[in-house]
């Protein structure tokens, strides 16, 4: 299909400003709704035609599928589940719960290409379905309702499900194997299918519908984040795939419609994701398969992928990206991605009509067939299949990434800066605005990486395993949460505050072919206690044959400060050499020169040791932080850092 063009101004959609249900109106889709079995976004099982993957994905997708015939399936004792009451730990559940789910998915692949050889492989799907079916919740322990909300509780309530991203992405499982294998598993018995069915409805679609306890629909009780189009991905699938009522189909979806709409109106124009690119590919990846699925069941796109966001959306992971992997990690995530889908992202880019956006997912794609994850990557079945019948992808080469020399996101408040356009090679500069009250926030209002040649020198840390206390109030006694272990000054001994009213002021953005920078005011993230009056802040990226990066501070307090420091968190061997200046030098490649003005500022360095393996498969086992304490501090002052590349084998 050709991308769709932006909507004329008489269109629907524009007329309702944008909101989906100006493209996708009651009557539109009470005239194109499908029956059940009318529609489906694959094929079922019985098609042989359709289901002759080539490439080696056939002997892949049934080697990884029999491994486990005849194994019990992972257990899943209420213990587990208490454990995130009894002392933060999540995985404890939430590792066989998506051993479980892959499992099930492999076989349902498996029982889709065997061909002849498939009854091995329906039957685990038979007693996959059961498994899932028999469990006491769909939902993950760190969201169940009644743990969170009645101290002293350990457990779930099989009456009152919790509808969160667990319990949706059963749901879209569960679909698709219906789908699927819907058919075949008849034979078997149809106790299977109607089971699957009836579940589906009781702990998802009815909850959904009758029930208005849902923050991540509306924004009532949480802020709206990558939960809502997640959740109505799979929530699209169940209904579309296993509600025969023609009149719930159509309520679902005009509720679906209505809770997407919710979503889109808290999004800055810039397309923006203030959760960072981790989540990117859960919050506008998903809403793009929502409309992928909307648009395939009613027979139109409406005209929804020339809406002004939606393409503006499809374009944030290129500017985030730093290149050979690394991405600008503010907020939650890695700054370096293990778990991208780029299929989605090719499709994306191709539907919006935005060529760099899937060049972009080209070059994130692995060396293997590009359809199937990586070896202890999460299975998606739905991502899995849409690659499989996407041949443009499946045929696209691998291409390197597209680069851009500079982005800057106004609503966001994000700055991503480049030497130079289309190369790895050379400085990248990265700072945000913002507020302490971004989702996945973390204090870091004024904060900046700096790369060199794709490799990021002065960083953000990211976030660790998540546990408990990573979502309640003791998020910010988790380190790298905190503004000290940001890049950024601490005045008075006090450090950025979280909430609504801890955010940058007076911030501006100049972008030119020699030079880009922004400048902020971010005194009014720090609570009073800093006793602040103003601390402007101007990065500066500056090309050219004296390539560099400044940070200049100038700052204004109510009277002089008892302590001023700056803080640098860096990544490779740090090396201070007393004279106002320090070499940071990863293990491979260049490094850089960090210059201060040492009448001024006096130096320390210290080790920030990492256990987690959550920040050592990023880092290795430390990372360093360079601070720089004011030796005299005064009211009213001014500094300036530079970063130098170092000539290749110097640091």
């Amino acid at each position: 299909m050709q991308p769709s063009q932006a909507p004329a101004p008489d269109h629907p959609g524009s007329a309702s400003g944008g909101r989906l249900a100006g493209f996708f109106p009651p009557e539109l889709v009470a005239a194109r709704m499908p029956a059940i079995g009318k529609w489906t976004p694959v094929p079922p099982a019985g098609d042989r035609d359709a289901w002759r993957p080539a490439d080696g994905v056939r002997e892949r997708v049934l080697g990884a599928a029999a491994a486990p015939l005849g194994e019990p399936w992972p257990a899943l004792p209420a213990g587990l589940f208490a454990r995130f009451a009894r002392d933060g730990d999540r995985s404890a559940h939430q590792s066989p719960v998506a051993a479980r789910r892959a499992r099930l998915a492999r076989a349902v692949l498996a029982a889709a290409v065997a061909g002849d050889g498939a009854e091995p492989f329906l039957e685990e799907v038979m007693d996959g379905v059961w498994a899932l079916c028999e469990e006491t919740t769909w939902c993950w322990p760190a969201h169940d309702f009644r743990v969170l909300g009645e101290p002293g509780t350990l457990l779930p309530d099989p009456e009152r499900p919790t509808l969160d991203l667990g319990a949706a992405g059963t749901c879209g499982l569960l679909a698709l194997t219906d789908a699927i294998t819907g058919d075949a598993l008849d034979r078997l018995d149809p106790m299977v299918r109607r089971r699957l069915r009836h579940e589906v409805s009781d702990r998802v679609l009815r909850p959904y519908m009758e029930r208005a306890e849902w923050g991540w629909f509306d924004g009532s009780t949480a802020k709206l984040n990558n939960w809502n189009p997640w959740i109505h991905s799979d929530l699209l699938l169940g209904t579309a795939l296993t509600v025969k009522s023609p009149e719930r189909r159509l309520a679902l979806v005009g509720r679906i419609i209505e809770g997407l709409d919710n979503y889109l109106a808290a999004q800055p124009a810039d397309g923006g994701c203030d959760e960072g690119p981790h989540y990117w590919w859960r919050a506008g990846a998903s809403l793009f398969e929502c409309l992928e699925t909307l648009t395939s069941m009613l027979g139109t796109d409406a005209g929804v992928f020339g809406h002004p966001l939606i393409r503006a959306m499809a374009r944030y992971p290129l500017a985030m990206g730093i290149g050979d992997g690394w991405v600008v990690n503010f907020a939650d995530g890695p700054a370096r991605l293990r778990e991208t889908t780029p299929a989605v992202l090719h499709r994306y880019g191709r539907r919006t009509g935005q060529p760099d956006v899937s060049a972009h997912a080209r070059a994130l794609r692995g060396d293997d067939d590009a359809v199937l994850p990586g070896e202890g990557a999460p299975f998606d079945l739905r991502r899995v299949l849409d690659a499989l019948f996407d041949p443009e992808w499946r045929t696209a080469p691998r291409t390197g990434f597209p680069l851009p020399a500079g982005t800057w996101l106004p609503d966001t408040q994000v700055l991503v800066s480049r030497a130079a356009g289309g190369s790895r090679k050379g400085l990248l500069l990265a700072a945000k605005g913002g507020t302490n009250d971004e989702s996945h926030n973390h204090n870091d209002v004024g904060s900046f990486i700096v790369a060199l040649d794709a490799r990021p020198l002065i960083v953000d840390a990211g976030v660790g395993t998540y546990r408990k206390e990573t979502f309640n109030r003791d998020r910010y006694t988790i380190w790298s949460m905190t503004s000290p272990y940001h890049n950024l000054p601490v005045v008075n001994g006090v450090a950025q505050a979280a909430g609504p009213p801890f955010r940058a002021a007076e911030v501006a953005a100049r972008t030119g072919a020699g030079a880009d920078e922004l400048t902020l005011d971010i005194a009014g993230a720090y609570p009073d206690e800093a006793r602040l009056r103003s601390w402007t802040r101007t990065l500066r990226l500056v090309r050219g044959p004296d390539e560099h990066v400044t940070v200049d501070d100038a700052w204004s307090s109510e009277g002089t400060p008892s302590s001023l420091a700056l803080h640098l968190l860096v990544s490779g061997d740090l090396t201070l050499d007393g004279t106002g200046s320090a070499t940071v030098t990863p293990a491979r490649g260049r490094g850089v020169g960090v210059a201060w003005d040492a009448t001024a500022f006096s130096a320390s360095a210290e080790a920030v040791a990492l256990d987690d393996p959550v920040f050592t498969r990023v880092w290795g086992p430390a990372l360093h932080r360079l601070v720089l304490t004011a030796l005299r501090p005064p009211r009213d002052g001014n500094h300036r850092l530079t970063v130098r590349p170092l000539p290749p084998g110097d640091g």
